[in-house]
């Protein structure tokens, strides 16, 4: 499970630099495409520090500034890919308790969480390719089959 862990983490920054890099290019990005991207960036961070013990910085919906995302994505994914190659196979069923950003307390396991950062990313990918459809052309393409043909 560790390898397909990984080539998850792989896979999102990839996609996620897809849309950084379109977000790049315009002049004046939609503000919604800019925040679902933040988005996606802080919950990576959110959930590193629920499962790490570290310290939050940033909230789930704070606005990033374009010229930040690229540097934040690649310190996340270096965050993320380092400790779950740190990880034995065994760590993935770890169960992590935490507090959601409502207060509330869950408990879930690791693979879990990692399973949802990817699919939590691609919905609002999905969501920012909309957001971009009037002012962008090609779209960036993130599916995941790509990713695997490069």
């Amino acid at each position: 499970m560790k390898a397909y862990y990984i080539r998850l983490l792989q896979y999102e920054y990839w996609a996620n630099s897809r849309i950084i890099e379109a977000l790049e290019k315009l002049d004046k990005p939609p503000e919604r495409a800019v925040l679902l991207t933040s988005h996606i960036l802080n919950a990576q961070m959110v959930w590193f520090t629920r499962i790490a013990n570290d310290h939050l910085v940033v909230g789930i919906w704070d606005l990033l500034p374009v010229s930040w995302l690229k540097e934040t994505s690649d310190h996340s994914y270096q965050k993320w890919d380092s400790y779950v190659r740190d990880l034995d196979e065994a760590e993935f069923g770890k169960i992590i308790k935490y507090q959601n950003t409502k207060g509330e307390y869950f408990e879930t396991p690791l693979g879990e969480i990692l399973t949802h950062l990817s699919h939590h990313a691609a919905y609002h990918r999905g969501q920012i390719i909309d957001a971009l459809k009037p002012v962008l052309s090609p779209l960036p393409a993130t599916d995941y089959i790509l990713w695997l043909r490069e």
